[in-house]
């Protein structure tokens, strides 16, 4: 019997008889359908081909909605901030509020009561207690321009804010810092950042640091601060015993001036600054990210802020140059004031030493105090004298008087001292007065002197022999005991005998020893190994 198939490759129907071999069907895939038409009537006379395919219809046009970019929480801040900008609160009770990033959104009606009150009475100059949180709130404005209509108005809202807050909330400063600096980058003020930088200890580290330091070394040398100069020094002044013992001051005042007076004599016999005569590197590109960790909107000054800048306290040469001044300006110092020992391995050029100490030679004598010239009245003077004759005459007699005469026979003999039952000959009066005065501080760590122990330094150089004239028996007791091995507790008993202890003892010589040969002879407690060879001529 024929049948109707459809043949799925070529889209139509056909008629025909299967012919496959039956063993093969369930190996053979069929391509076409097969549909019996047998017992189906025809509709209204037709057939299949009869069959009208229905046209496709169009559908319906949809309205499209305008796409509507939501605003994201820096620009809802913003609006809102501009719409409240003229608010003025009026008085309310203090209401706390903690919140990360916190915003208008996160308070409650009776948070936002205190914060307007709190932000009217901020815009008038007083400052009222009152959480971080508002204050925040109050400085994100201050970004975005609200409150301000001048830039250096806005500049002096920041630091009220900072002079009234810092102290009261530490973590305050750094992020303060960061911010300000940012404020005056954005809107070009003429303000110096260094000040600002220093206000925190994080924000020194930073690359605004570099980039002020390298400003001051070219523009104004004179300016910088002692600690601004030892960022760039790598010596240790901690370490400078003559800082400790009171040469801080003229450290702290002469290091900066000497560096200013070293970089003016370059520039006229070279003509380039110091910082210009050890730079070669190429000034380096950053990107400083702006109000970092601020509820900022960046499309009002962008995301970042582009600084090129020279990168000095990386600078080997320069530090090392400068580390060369401290140096040569403390030895210099320690000659003026009489100070025993000078630090090693100063390496300037002969003219810059004599400029150093001519000049500090000018400045000290010129800050030493004038004493007021002292005349003497000659008549006022003989009349003084002529008074003092009869004053002594009568208190003489007086005494005279008073006195038995087996007493003051006694009294006369310059071999009598007093003892414990009345006047006896058994001891000299200069011996008893002696042995009653009063020990002074340099004698306290140096008894008992015995001239036991012997330190011939013959071979060795000048400093080795300036550090084994400075050090007592004390000292060279203990450096003996260490060159032997000595236990702790063997230390504990020299220390004992001088009536000190151990640790000072062993400061002390590394003291002196930094003082003179530069460098360190002990380690914990015991001799350095490198140094060990230079103390087998101390004998006992």
């Amino acid at each position: 019997m024929p049948r109707l198939y459809y043949n799925k490759k070529q889209n139509k129907y056909s008629t025909g008889t299967v012919m496959c071999d039956f063993m093969e069907w369930d190996k053979k895939p069929l391509d076409f359908a097969e549909i019996d038409m047998k017992d189906e009537p025809a509709q209204d006379g037709a057939g299949l081909r009869s069959l009208a395919i229905p046209q496709r219809k169009e559908s319906p046009a949809v309205e499209r909605i305008p796409f509507v970019k939501a605003l994201s929480r820096e620009q809802q801040f913003v609006q809102q901030a501009r719409a409240l900008e003229e608010r003025r609160g009026e008085q309310a009770p203090f209401v706390p509020f903690m919140s990360y990033w916190p915003t208008y959104e996160q308070m409650s009606e009776a948070q936002r009561s205190w914060y307007f009150y709190w932000r009217s009475e901020v815009r008038d100059g007083h400052y009222l207690f009152t959480d971080l949180s508002y204050v925040f709130v109050y400085l994100y404005e201050l970004i975005h321009g609200i409150g301000w209509q001048d830039p250096y108005h806005g500049y002096a809202l920041w630091m009220g804010i900072w002079e009234a807050y810092g102290t009261r909330y530490p973590k305050l400063n750094a992020y303060l810092a960061d911010w300000v600096c940012d404020f005056v980058l954005v809107h070009h003020l003429n303000i110096p950042l260094m000040d600002i930088l220093f206000r925190s200890d994080t924000a020194r580290t930073h690359e605004l640091f570099d980039l002020e330091l390298s400003r001051l070394l070219r523009e104004n040398p004179a300016s910088l601060t002692f600690g601004q100069v030892m960022t760039l020094s790598d010596y240790d002044m901690q370490r400078s015993k003559f800082y400790q013992d009171g040469g801080n001051a003229l450290m702290e005042e002469y290091v900066p001036k000497v560096l200013a007076i070293v970089d003016s004599y370059m520039q006229k016999t070279t003509g380039q600054t110091l910082v210009d005569t050890f730079y070669k590197g190429p000034k380096k590109k950053i990107e400083r990210y702006l109000f970092r960790s601020a509820i900022y909107d960046a499309s009002l000054y962008g995301r970042t802020f582009t600084l090129r800048l020279d990168q000095v306290r990386k600078c080997a040469p320069l530090r090392y140059y400068i580390t060369q001044l401290v140096r040569c300006t403390e030895n210099k110092l320690r000659e003026l004031r009489q100070f025993k020992g000078r630090l090693r391995g100063v390496s300037l050029k002969s003219e810059t030493e004599t400029l150093i100490q001519r000049y500090l030679e000018r400045e000290y004598q010129a800050a030493k105090p004038v004493l007021p010239a002292i005349s003497i009245d000659a008549e006022k003077l003989a009349l003084l004298q002529q008074d003092s004759k009869e004053v002594r005459s009568m208190l003489t007699v007086e005494a005279w008087e008073d006195e038995p005469d087996s007493q003051a026979k006694e009294v006369s003999d310059p071999d009598m001292a007093v003892g414990k039952e009345g006047w006896t000959h058994d001891a000299p009066l200069q011996g008893t007065l002696h042995e009653v005065s009063p020990k002074s501080d340099e004698d306290v760590g140096r008894l008992p002197e015995d001239p036991s122990f012997v330190w011939k330094t013959a071979g060795l150089d000048e400093d080795w022999t300036q550090l084994a004239e400075q050090l007592g028996q004390a000292h060279l007791e203990v450096l003996y005991a260490l060159k032997s091995h000595a236990s702790a507790h063997e230390l504990e008993q020299i220390a004992e005998t001088y009536g000190t202890m151990p640790e000072l003892l062993l400061d002390e010589i590394n003291g002196i020893a930094m003082e003179t040969i530069g460098d360190l002879v002990i380690d914990g407690e015991r001799i350095s190994e490198e140094y060990e060879n230079y103390f087998e001529s101390l004998t006992r």
